[in-house]
């Protein structure tokens, strides 16, 4: 996935995010500078804390037990260990294949026990099985755009009742707007995407700001859907 943005800003605020479920191991680097090194990427990841608009979202689920989480896009696992030592089962996804072993890093057997990885671009993404909570922390915009109504209509299949999403969409303002091998939506298109889900928190974040790989203009929708019961 791109890098989040730094600084401070209503939801997921925090360190850079992690990588692209679709773009692979060497995917888009920053407008258009060529292959980026996820490795590396991944290295700068290490320490940071779970992103917020996951912790909200934990958070608004109240008492209610943990279930089946799937993590779309995992990067170098911070969410995924988030959310097994909150008891939760998890299925991982991404394309890179050295991200294994990074989610598993520090993990506890029994939390192993509770952890099942693929290795996936979102173009190829087996059918996705029922959760309690789909998470895909800046990972979606990287989905090539024929794919992405597909890959959008299997999330919410997944989605049982009472269960929900969290993670974020790309506008059409973000410096990496344009990017053939992209999706990127409005905000009419992301309410209309959400149609029919109970949308608890949707903040767009349109400004600009620094990444990784060095300034630029963000352009982020961050949500927060529940399913209805």
């Amino acid at each position: 996935m791109g890098a989040e943005p730094t600084g401070s800003k209503p939801m997921g605020a925090g360190p850079m995010g992690a990588g692209p479920m679709g773009a692979g191991p060497m995917g888009a680097g920053p407008m258009g500078a060529g292959p980026m090194d996820w490795p590396a990427y991944y290295d700068a990841q290490a320490g940071r804390s779970a992103r917020s608009v996951l912790v909200e979202a934990l958070r608004r689920r109240g008492d209610t037990p943990a279930g089946a989480a799937i993590d779309l896009g995992c990067g170098e696992g911070t969410e995924t260990r988030h959310l097994l030592r909150a008891g939760w089962r998890v299925l991982a996804f991404d394309a890179d294949p050295g991200a294994k072993d990074l989610v598993q890093r520090g993990l506890h057997p029994a939390e192993l026990g509770r952890l099942a990885f693929g290795q996936a671009r979102f173009e190829d993404l087996p059918e996705l099985p029922p959760a309690d909570l789909v998470y895909a922390g800046f990972a979606l915009p990287f989905c090539d755009p024929a794919a992405f109504p597909g890959l959008w209509a299997d999330i919410r299949a997944a989605l049982k009742p009472g269960a929900w999403f969290a993670g974020e969409l790309f506008g059409p303002h973000d410096d990496w707007a344009g990017r053939a091998e992209m999706n990127f939506h409005d905000r009419a298109e992301v309410e209309s995407l959400l149609a029919g889900l109970e949308i608890h928190s949707l903040v767009e974040d349109d400004r600009p700001g620094q990444s990784a790989m060095g300034p630029r203009h963000w352009h982020v929708f961050h949500i927060i859907a529940r399913n209805p019961s």
